[in-house]
């Protein structure tokens, strides 16, 4: 994984010191509230893939609460970002299901995102779903910035926010 040594830190000290404190500076209940400052690093995959346009990844996903294996199902995807005349289009907007799975529970969120192409870019809106375990009725949204990698196949990205769940896991 080639992070830029500033993402590293970032993710460390979400993992072993921020555990208890909010996007916003507030101080949660330990337990209901955690920021996430972590990174996924997918590929494309077909396997196992019931993706209705055919696009799929598998990857892994460290940091905060998370550390685990994900999985992602592209819904549907509109050339041009849905804005043709405007957006070249090689340049997509997308939608699809995001889950993760570590020994802790399952997590679930319904994302929004845009690539650039052109720039080997995305965004992305992941809004909390469902989840099983600590991640038991999850809110908040997360966002993931990143970009394209090995030769286009895959996916690197710095995911960012907070997670409030049911559980005090």
């Amino acid at each position: 994984m080639h992070l830029p040594k500033a993402v590293f830190v970032l993710a460390l000290f979400s993992v072993f010191g921020a555990e208890t404190i909010g996007a916003s500076g507030e101080v949660h209940a330990a337990g209901r509230c955690f920021p996430v400052i972590a990174v996924v690093e997918t590929s494309i995959t077909t396997e196992n893939c019931t993706s209705p346009i055919g696009l799929c990844t598998a990857g892994h996903l460290v940091g905060g609460p998370f550390d685990g294996a994900t999985t992602f199902l592209t819904l549907d995807a509109a050339p041009s970002a849905g804005m043709p005349g405007v957006e070249p289009a090689a340049n997509l907007s997308y939608s699809g299901t995001f889950t993760l799975t570590q020994p802790g529970g399952t997590y679930v969120s319904s994302d929004l995102g845009v690539l650039d192409a052109s720039h080997a870019t995305f965004v992305e809106m992941m809004r909390s779903e469902s989840g099983t375990g600590r991640f038991q009725n999850p809110s908040g949204v997360l966002s993931i910035t990143g970009t394209l990698v090995n030769n286009e196949t895959g996916f690197s990205g710095l995911v960012t926010g907070e997670l409030c769940t049911d559980s005090g896991n």
